[in-house]
Parts: structure tokens; sequence; C-alpha cells
């Protein structure tokens, strides 16, 4: 990448906490001018004893106290600078913070002096771009980052940590490493051909390659599993009338969120709500209940159900097992997919009116226990099962996006992809140098996930994701 090898010559300013009203708020600023531009616009409460040291006693980080003026030298606010000098900083780069009281407008009032000063604003995600182009950090690292911030469970938050520390990105250093020698010991033998490799050393290649590939093949699948704690899934919670929809959904809420009656039709409409289920995020949607419509609100709340059904990642298709299976439940349950559904039979502090024998000719291959909602009997087995069937939704995302996950295991899957073609072609006894391609092939597609090959559109669309201040 060209951009990579540049660093940006101007310095730039943000708020770099969130909107709204708090006991602080930051100014980050960073850039070979952020010293000088914070000097002209902050002030200590008091002279330090010494000037600036000397140039090879300087701290690498300094905090001072004192008050922020504006270009007119009016007084803004007072506040904390923290000095940090490149490379000691996040974008490897000198930076100052501001930290000031953490109202909005007093917020923009300080940046408002910062930019006066001679810095310009930042773009969204521009300090991660920098310590991405400056070599602090790579460019999986830098989509951690955003995962970091974007988590909705402290389980989505401690996967995204693992790959912004290292460990999970270990797997793609260690195969680049194992690739390079592969390919050094097929150029020893094109730098020294009165020294060819035999072909049982050219098997051997091919088998560590395949070994390589299966590695990269698991990371994939792993990368996977950590895009669903980030994106979480949708269960939508489908049955007849007043078989315990609603309490169910306040069962996995764990709080009473959705109207409880013992009138059929009490949910008219669709009710979401997100619940943390095991680390992930699940949006829960509870539906009207299905049955022949007996007004034009029924009719659009049932058809809303029905579209709930379609869209949903997961379904949880509830019957009631005190009373005999009805019709209706038997045409719910068909009309649920078979590979992403949990059977729930509610209501099991009752005497069970059938067994589950009664019913397995009608669930198929779906998922079936049961549980009472009010009791809450058997809600930490439904939980487990709709995590088991949310880990392995693999196949169900929506790439629009093209989100964390999905280019990371893309890029694995490739690379995996090319040295399986590797191994293959070291069987079918193809020459030493011809294997060279594919582990190119390879080496390419897992430099994209650091950033080493990544064309510059990739990194422009991952960026535009930050927030303005990160």
């Amino acid at each position: 990448m060209s951009s990579a090898v540049a660093c940006a010559s101007d310095t730039i300013a943000a708020i770099a906490t969130p909107p709204g009203t708090g006991g602080i708020a930051i100014i980050r600023v960073s850039g070979p001018s952020a010293r000088q531009v914070a000097g002209r616009v902050f002030r200590p409460a008091r002279q330090q004893r010494s000037e600036e040291p000397s140039q090879g006693h300087r701290p690498k980080w300094r905090a001072k106290l004192g008050g922020v003026f504006d270009s007119n030298g009016q007084f803004v606010d007072e506040a904390i600078m923290l000095s940090m000098l490149a490379p000691a900083s996040y974008t490897r780069e000198d930076v100052v913070e501001l930290s000031c009281h953490g109202g909005p407008v007093v917020a923009r009032a300080v940046l408002q002096a910062v930019l006066d000063a001679g810095a310009r604003h930042a773009s969204p995600g521009e300090f991660t771009r920098r310590a991405f182009l400056n070599g602090r950090i790579d460019l999986g690292q830098a989509e951690a980052v955003l995962q970091v911030i974007s988590a909705r469970t402290d389980r989505a938050r401690r996967s995204a940590s693992a790959f912004l520390s290292g460990q999970s990105g270990s797997i793609v250093s260690e195969s680049r490493e194992a690739v390079v020698q592969l390919m050094t010991r097929i150029e020893a033998s094109l730098d020294f051909p009165e020294d060819d490799i035999p072909q049982i050393e050219v098997i051997e290649i091919g088998e560590t390659a395949r070994r390589i590939a299966m590695d990269l093949y698991g990371a994939a699948s792993e990368v996977y599993r950590g895009r669903i704690l980030w994106e979480g899934a949708s269960v939508a919670i489908v049955g007849r009338p007043n078989v315990g929809k609603s309490r169910l959904l306040n069962a996995l809420l764990r709080e009473e969120r959705a109207i409880v009656s013992d009138w059929p039709g009490t949910t008219r409409d669709t009710v979401s709500e997100v619940a943390n289920i095991r680390g992930i995020p699940i949006q829960l949607i509870d539906t009207a209940g299905m049955r022949e419509p007996t007004d034009a609100v029924e009719r659009i709340g049932v058809e809303r159900a029905k579209g709930a059904l379609a869209d949903a990642n997961i379904a949880l298709a509830v019957v009631d097992g005190s009373m005999l299976l009805s019709e209706y439940d038997q045409a719910i349950v068909a009309i649920t997919p078979e590979d992403r559904t949990i059977v729930v039979v509610n209501k099991s502090d009752l005497a069970a009116a059938f067994d589950d024998g009664d019913l397995r000719c009608h669930v198929g291959n779906r998922r079936m226990l049961r549980v009472s909602a009010l009791a809450g009997s058997g809600i930490d087995q439904l939980e487990a099962e709709i995590e088991a069937l949310a880990m392995a939704r693999e196949g169900h995302f929506d790439d629009g996006a093209r989100s964390f996950g999905t280019r990371i295991a893309d890029c694995l899957r490739r690379s995996a992809a090319a040295l399986d073609d590797a191994a293959r072609a070291s069987s079918d006894g193809v020459p030493a140098d011809m294997l060279s391609i594919d582990l190119r092939a390879a080496l390419d597609a897992l430099g994209e996930i650091t950033g080493e090959t990544a064309r510059e559109d990739v990194v422009e669309r991952i960026f535009e994701q930050f927030c303005i201040g990160k």
C-alpha cells in the first residue's frame, strides 16, 4: 500500500469522548505541531520549576493543570493538559489531550480554540488510521478497535480485545512465517539448480501447506464466531395466542417488558428487545398470536408475525404443553425452518396434556424442550440452545456491509484455499517452482489482514466506520 509508507504532516484535533454531559471531556490533538498548538491555548496554573528539559531528558508523558483560552484571550475552562511525545502515544505522533469539564458546550469551545490555533478537525477514525500508517497497529487490529468500541456484551469485548492484543491474530503471523519458509526452500532450488528439490521434499512441502490450511480454516471459523458476538442474532417468538410467548420473552429478558394476560390476543404487534444471552446480543421479537384474525388490527399483527419469522435468524415455536395440540400448533411449527427452530413446550409447571412423542412427528429435525416461563424452569437450557444455534449461523449473515468478521475470515479462507491448491499440486507431481504461485497467493491473502497488501478502497471503508475522535 502506497499510503502506508507516508506519515501525515498536519496536526488534527477532535473531541474524543462521547457526546452529552459527563464528568470530563477530552479534546485530542495529534501531529507534528500538537504541542505548539496546545501551547497557544493552554496556560499552566503556575510556572514550572524548570522550563522545557533538554532533548535527551524529556519525559514521554507530562500532565499540567491550567486554563484554556480562546483566540481572543478569553478564558474558556479549567483543564489538565496531558502531553505524550512520539512515539509513546496512540498514533506514534506527538499527542496532547486537554481534559476539561464534561459539558458539550464547553467541549466544543475548547475544540474551537484548538482549531483556531492551527489544528485541523480530524475525520472519522483518523487517529486510529494514523496509528496504522505509523506502524503501531496492523489493519486487523485497527478493525478490532472498532469492534471493542461497538461491543454490546462483555464476551464480545473479550473476543475483540484478544484480537487487538495480538492473541487471536498470532495465527496470521505464524502462518505467514511458515509459508515464507516453504517459499524459501523452493527459491533456494531455483537459485541453485544443481540442488534441485527431490520429489519427496515437494510432497513434504505440500503436506506442510495442507496443515497450515487446516489451521487457517479453523481460525476463519473462530473469527466468524467473534462476529456473531459482535453482531448478535435475532430470535422470533411465534405461536398461537395465549401459549405464553410474552411471558417467555420476559423470562429471557429477566424483566417484565411485555404485557402478560390470560386473555388471548393481548399482543397485537411485535415487541422487540435485546437480551444478553450467554454473552451474545440477542434481539428477541415477541409476535402476535397466529390464528384466524377476528379484525383488521389482528390481521396486521399476524402478518407482521409472519414477516418477523421470515427475517429472524432463529425461531422459537411456542406451544402450550397443558393443552392438547391443535391444528394451529402443527401449522405454525410446519412453517418454521427446521435447521434454526426450537420448539418450546411451555407451561411445564402444569399437568402435561401430551408427551413428547405426540409432538415429535410434527417437529422433524427441529430442537425441542419443555420449559415453564412462569416458574423459570428450563430457561437456562433454552438459552444454551439459542446460543448453539446463534454460534452455528455462519452461513446466515447479510454480508452487504462486509464487516470485521467477513473480511478477515474471507482472507483466511482464501489463503487456506491457495495452500490446499499447493498441496494438491505437490501430490500431482507439479514441479516445486510452480507451487510458489499458490504460496504467494496465500501470503497475499494474509497480507490483506494486516494491511500490507490491502487495497486502498478497503482501508477507506474500514476507517469510515469509526466515529470522529477515534
